[in-house]
C-alpha cells in the first residue's frame, strides 16, 4: 500500500469555504482492501475450510511473533477475547477486577460475564489510562485482576501498573484493542501483561470485519484459552472460534500494519503543527521514545461540552470520520441497580463484601473521566488515504468554525 508520510504542498489555495468543504467531503473511508485481500479471501473459499484451521494457526504464529509473545489465540472478536482472558484466569464470584471507566463497554461487561465485580478507577490526564496511584489505593483482598486499556492507541502507564500487579500478586490484562504496534520502552504493548487482547473489528487498524486475538507468554494459559474457545474444557466453554476468512484478511493487514501506523503518526504530528495557533484545541501526541499508533487522533478541546458536540456534528455533516469519547462506563445501564432478567448484579452477591458492596456505580467520584469523556476529547480518524490537503482543510475549518457560526447568527437577525 503506497502512502506518503510527508506533508505535500497543496495545489489548492483554500480561497473560500467551498474549497475546504469539497476537500472534507472526500475524507477517506476505512478499511482499504486491495487485490491481496481479495486473493486471501478467494484462497479460503477454494480451500472449502472456513473456520479455525491453517489460516488461523498461521496468523496466530505471525501475530505472536510481531507482538513479542510466545503464544497468540485467535477468537471471534475482542469482547470474546476479554471474556476468555478472565475465564482462563479463573476470575469469578466474589472477585473484583479493576478497569477503566473511559473505554468501550466490553472492557467492563466482560467482568459481568464471569459474575465478578467491576471496580472503576479514574484515569489520569496524560495518557487517559488508569491512574497508577488510584489503582494502588483500590487494590484489596478481593482484587483478582486489572484490565488496562490503551485507549485510541495511546500507551497507558503500563510499566507502573505492571509493577503494581506483580507486587500485589494480581493478574494484568492489557486491552490493546486500539494499539497493535504501539511501543513503550522498546517493547510492544500487549507484551507487558499476563494476557493481552487485540481487536480486528472493521474500524480497527487490522480490519477483518470482526475478529480478535489473545496473546500470552504462559503455556498453561494459552492451552486453557484454546480449550475454552471451542467446547474443549470440562469447565463452561464456548464457541468463540476465529474464521479462516478473518485470519486470512488479518495476515494481509499485519503485513501493512507498520506502514499504516506510520501514516497515522504522521497525520497526528502534522495536524498538531497545523492547529498550534488554535488556542482552544490541542492534538494529543505521544512523547518519544514511546510510540503511539493513533487508531484515532485525540483532539482535546477547551470548550463547553455542548459546543464541542456542535463542532463534532458540524464535521460529521461534512463527511469527516470523527466521534466523541465514550461516556463514562460507571453510568452505563449495565451497572445500575435495577434488576434486569439475564443480567446479574454480582456486587450484591451474598459472598461479596468488597468495595462496591455499599456503593452505587453512577455516584462514583471519577473527576478526570467526567472531565474528558463527555466532550473534551474528540476522536479524528486519519487512516491511510488521508492526505495533507485533508488535514489542512480540517485545520482551516476548525480555525474558522466560530467565525462561521457568528456569520450565520448575523444573517438570521
Amino acid at each position: 500500500m503506497n502512502v506518503s508520510f510527508q506533508p505535500r504542498v497543496s495545489p489548492i489555495g483554500y480561497t473560500n469555504y467551498v474549497d475546504v468543504t469539497k476537500i472534507l467531503q472526500t475524507w477517506p473511508k476505512w478499511p482499504i482492501y486491495d487485490q491481496n485481500s481479495l486473493d486471501a479471501v478467494t484462497r479460503v473459499i477454494k480451500s472449502n475450510q472456513l473456520f479455525a484451521a491453517t489460516e488461523v494457526m498461521d496468523f496466530e504464529n505471525k501475530f505472536a511473533q510481531y507482538i513479542g509473545t510466545k503464544f497468540a489465540v485467535g477468537v471471534g472478536n475482542a469482547t470474546q477475547g476479554l471474556h476468555l482472558a478472565l475465564a482462563a484466569l479463573e476470575v469469578g464470584i466474589g472477585d473484583e477486577v479493576i478497569t477503566s471507566p473511559c473505554s468501550w463497554i466490553s472492557s467492563a461487561s466482560c467482568i459481568l460475564m464471569q459474575n465478578a465485580v467491576p471496580v472503576f478507577v479514574d484515569i489520569e490526564k496524560d495518557s487517559l489510562g488508569l491512574d497508577p496511584v488510584l489503582v494502588k489505593k483500590s487494590i484489596n483482598k478481593y482484587t483478582k485482576a486489572i484490565i488496562l486499556v490503551h485507549i485510541l492507541g495511546y500507551p497507558s502507564r503500563v510499566e507502573e501498573i505492571r509493577d503494581l500487579a506483580k507486587k500485589f500478586n494480581i493478574f494484568l490484562i492489557e486491552d490493546a484493542s486500539h494499539a497493535p504496534g504501539a511501543i513503550v520502552s522498546e517493547k510492544k504493548l500487549g507484551s507487558f501483561g499476563d494476557i493481552s487482547v487485540f481487536s480486528l473489528h472493521q474500524r480497527k487498524a487490522i480490519s477483518t470485519g470482526d475478529g480478535g486475538v489473545i496473546c500470552t507468554d504462559n503455556f498453561q494459559i494459552a492451552e486453557k484459552l484454546r480449550k475454552l474457545r471451542s467446547f474443549g474444557s470440562e469447565e463452561l466453554s464456548y464457541n468463540y472460534r476465529m474464521t479462516e476468512f478473518s485470519a486470512a484478511l488479518a495476515k494481509e493487514g499485519l503485513k501493512e500494519l507498520d506502514i499504516d501506523n506510520t501514516h497515522r503518526a504522521w497525520a497526528a504530528s502534522y495536524l498538531n503543527e497545523l492547529l498550534e495557533d488554535v488556542p482552544w484545541a490541542r492534538v494529543r501526541t505521544v512523547t518519544p521514545p514511546n510510540k503511539g499508533v493513533y487508531y484515532a487522533i485525540a483532539i482535546e478541546l477547551s470548550l463547553p461540552d455542548e459546543e464541542a458536540l456542535n463542532l463534532l456534528n458540524h464535521f460529521l455533516s461534512l463527511g469527516v470520520s470523527m466521534r466523541k469519547m465514550f461516556d463514562p462506563l460507571n453510568r452505563h445501564p449495565h451497572f445500575n441497580d435495577q434488576p434486569i432478567p439475564a443480567r446479574g448484579q454480582p456486587w450484591k452477591h451474598p459472598d461479596y463484601y468488597g468495595l462496591m458492596r455499599r456503593h452505587i456505580y453512577a455516584e462514583q467520584e471519577l473527576p478526570v473521566s467526567y472531565e474528558f469523556c463527555y466532550g473534551k476529547i474528540l476522536e479524528l480518524y486519519a487512516h491511510p488515504g488521508t492526505t495533507s490537503d485533508h488535514l489542512k482543510a480540517f485545520a482551516e475549518e476548525m480555525r474558522n468554525y466560530f467565525d462561521q457560526q457568528e456569520r450565520k447568527v448575523i444573517e438570521h437577525t
